[in-house]
């Protein structure tokens, strides 16, 4: 059987797996995805999607969608610790107490977070993938081996039928999750913390409306004598997750329908609740980083690079921006404008930002541990709603504020800066973030701010982030004999990569709806910055050079790493 022939084989078709393979799809590159389940989850694992994330899905043309399964705003506004859901609430953080922070916040991106579950956002990414010329998607059908050449890469595959077929291709993106195969049979390697621990989710359909009592809080943490654990709405029609601590020394079927419901209806203080079980998930509260992120041909992305504990929502959003790193990369190498060395940058950006989160979201785990999280002090939980329980409840309450970083990250999600990878530094400091507080600042490596556009006549609005997602695009604030354009325009050509420019001054076709935002370039009239596929800056220059054309020439070829030999390739 002759071999098949593509690009880029994606392994997993989960929400990381899905957005690589439509990166590569909308960049005009040959993508398989297979994925060895019959289906795509059916179980609502991450729920929040970060604005950053967003920002991507609007750029695939998604949001809207993503939006619209999503559960609706006034239903995310806070975050509450009680005895049980009808029982004492010991305190709570508000994201809409106060209006000025929700103003900043909103201001730093043109999409808002969405709470929607992720079984309700792959098929969305799903039918964008396949809609996709040049992807193809396979259910049911399991990797058995990869081969690696000098050029290209087979792998074999095993069809839900028992077909077996020999798929060669010019790489293997792994997005096979955290037990993934490829990983541990590639020598990747990890570095992994002991687990916190097992939980269990329970999904589950019941009417909750009368202790939810209007309330608008998207986490409702749970302590009490009987049961410890977390209820979140995963859609507006009824259905649930119940999350609490697990058992990893019990058998599958321990936790059947008749425990899973009489810890439900203890944690909501209801006893004659009427639940409709939905599915039942065991997982382990991890934290680990691969070592290696590409072994050859074969490169991670997603929970097969990295495993954080839940809070703070950076699983998922962490591997879809991993995607977005990734997917820009593999296309300008398959496609001949790059070395295969610009592949390299791709573990050299992502993994510290994986190590950056994971050591966060490990703090976040441990903050939890003083409101109750995996409290075993039966002293304590015996007497919790009782009167004499006051101290530890309390207690309690003086650690909810600890955990407004786990809720305001604006800066972890905008502000990470790749310092070492695919970028020209320029020698200034870079402006740094803290996890709560996001400073905007285009130097090289960090993500393109945000900036509302509207056009000359005042018209049209559109973000900044509408510019980014195609390709190159060079950004310039009053290009004075069109300098910049016209660099581009033969730096293009010379090294057959497009570049698209927009003016941002005054009086051009896209300017700022409030002039003051320019300042947030950090570049003079006459400069430019050359913004990535992936919306990080790559290049800056704060002023216009004496040859535009020279250093445009020199950043673009830094970048993506050309070399003598590459320039005389013949494109595809």
């Amino acid at each position: 059987m002759n071999p098949a022939q593509v690009d880029v084989v994606v392994v997993g078709a989960g929400p990381v797996g899905l957005s690589t393979a439509l990166q590569l799809g909308r960049a005009g590159i040959r993508t398989l995805i297979v994925e060895r389940h019959a289906g795509l989850a059916h179980h609502p694992k991450a729920i929040g999607v970060h604005a950053r994330t967003m920002e991507l899905f609007r750029q695939f043309g998604i949001a809207d969608a993503v939006r619209e399964v999503g559960l609706p705003p006034e239903r995310t506004l806070g975050f509450a610790w009680l005895t049980r859901m009808n029982g004492i609430e010991l305190g709570a953080i508000s994201l809409a107490e106060d209006p000025a922070k929700l103003a900043e916040v909103a201001a730093h991106s043109p999409e808002p977070p969405v709470f929607a579950p992720q079984d309700r956002v792959e098929p969305v990414l799903r039918t964008a993938a396949v809609d996709t010329p040049g992807v193809e998607l396979r259910m049911q059908t399991t990797v058995t081996d990869i081969v690696q050449g000098p050029d290209d890469v087979e792998v074999s595959v095993v069809a839900g039928d028992g077909r077996a077929e020999a798929v060669r291709a010019r790489y293997v993106v792994a997005a096979d999750g955290a037990r993934s195969r490829i990983r541990e049979s590639h020598g990747f390697g990890e570095v992994a913390a002991d687990p916190y621990g097992e939980s269990v989710n329970v999904y589950f359909r019941a009417d909750l409306d009368e202790v939810v009592a209007g309330r608008p809080y998207l986490l409702w943490w749970i302590v009490n004598r009987d049961v410890q654990g977390a209820f979140w709405p995963t859609t507006d029609d009824g259905r649930w997750i119940f999350n609490f601590p697990g058992d990893t020394s019990k058998p599958e079927g321990y936790f059947d329908e008749t425990l899973c419901t009489r810890l439900v209806s203890e944690a909501t203080g209801i006893a004659d609740l009427e639940i409709e079980l939905l599915s039942v998930l065991r997982w382990r509260h991890e934290h680990a980083v691969a070592d290696r992120w590409r072994v050859g041909r074969i490169l991670l992305a997603g929970d097969a690079a990295h495993r954080f504990p839940p809070h703070g929502g950076f699983g998922m959003n962490n591997g879809i921006q991993d995607s977005a790193n990734l997917a820009w990369k593999l296309a300008a190498v398959v496609r001949g404008e790059a070395d295969e060395e610009l592949l390299d940058t791709y573990e050299a950006e992502r993994k510290p930002v994986a190590e950056y989160n994971a050591e966060q979201v490990a703090l976040n785990t441990k903050r939890l541990e003083e409101t109750g999280w995996l409290m075993s002090d039966r002293s304590v939980l015996e007497t919790i709603e009782l009167p004499e329980g006051e101290s530890a409840r309390r207690t309690i309450a003086e650690a909810i504020p600890k955990q407004r970083e786990q809720f305001w990250s604006q800066g972890q999600q905008f502000g990470q800066i790749y310092h070492d990878g695919a970028v020209v530094a320029d020698g200034s400091e870079a402006v740094e973030s803290s996890v709560e507080v996001y400073r905007p600042t285009t130097h090289p490596g960090a993500r393109l701010p945000h900036i509302w556009l509207t056009d000359a006549r005042g018209e049209a609005r559109l973000s900044t982030v509408d510019l980014l997602g195609g390709g190159f695009v060079l950004l310039t604030t009053g290009d004075s004999a069109g300098g910049w354009r016209a660099a581009a325009e033969k730096v293009a050509v010379e090294l057959g990569v497009p570049i698209a420019v927009h003016d941002l001054g005054a009086g051009s076709s896209h300017r700022p709806v409030d002039p003051a935002d320019l300042a947030m370039l950090e570049i003079e009239p006459g400069g430019a910055l050359l913004v990535r596929p992936d919306s990080h800056v790559g290049f800056r220059a704060t002023t216009l050079p004496g040859d535009p054309t020279a250093e445009l020439r020199a950043a673009l070829a830094a970048i993506l790493r050309r070399s003598r030999s590459l320039g005389q390739r013949i494109r595809r």
